[in-house]
C-alpha cells in the first residue's frame, strides 16, 4: 500500500495543504504597492475602505462594483448610465481612454500614456478590496 494512503500520510496531506492555503491567504492580502503612474490617480481618488470619495469616487473595492455605483459620489449621467462592472479589462479601456470608453463622463484625465500603464493600473486596483 503506497504511504500517502495511510490515514498518518492523509493527515500530514491535509496539515500541508491548510499551511499552504493559509500562507496564500496571507499573501492575498498584503497590500500591493501601486505603479508609479498611479500617483495622478492618487490625486483625485481615495483607495481605503470607507474613505469619503474626494474629487473622484473612493476606488477601494472597484473591482466587481457597478461603474456610478459607488456610494456618496455625485457621478455623470454618462457613468451612470455605462453601470457595466469594474473589471481589470473595463478599467484599463477606462484608464486608457476615459472619453472614448465613457463618452460624456466627467473625470478630468486624458488617458494613460500607453497600454501597458493602463493595465498596471487596472491590476493594481483590482487588488483593492478587503
Amino acid at each position: 500500500m503506497p504511504l500517502v494512503t495511510t490515514p498518518r500520510w492523509r493527515a500530514l496531506a491535509a496539515i500541508a495543504s491548510l499551511a499552504l492555503a493559509s500562507s496564500t491567504a496571507a499573501v492575498a492580502q498584503t497590500p500591493v504597492a501601486p505603479p508609479a503612474d498611479f500617483a495622478i490617480c492618487s490625486a483625485c481618488h481615495e483607495i481605503t475602505a470607507k474613505a469619503a470619495p474626494s474629487l473622484g469616487p473612493n476606488l477601494f473595492g472597484i473591482g466587481g462594483r457597478k461603474a456610478g455605483g459607488a456610494e456618496s459620489y455625485d457621478y455623470s449621467d454618462a457613468m451612470k448610465a455605462y453601470a457595466k462592472p469594474w473589471t481589470a479589462e473595463t478599467l484599463q479601456a477606462f484608464i486608457l481612454d476615459p472619453a472614448k470608453a465613457v463618452p460624456g463622463n466627467k473625470m478630468d484625465y486624458p488617458g494613460a500614456n500607453d497600454a501597458a500603464s493602463a493595465k498596471a493600473i487596472a491590476d493594481y486596483l483590482m487588488t483593492l478590496k478587503g
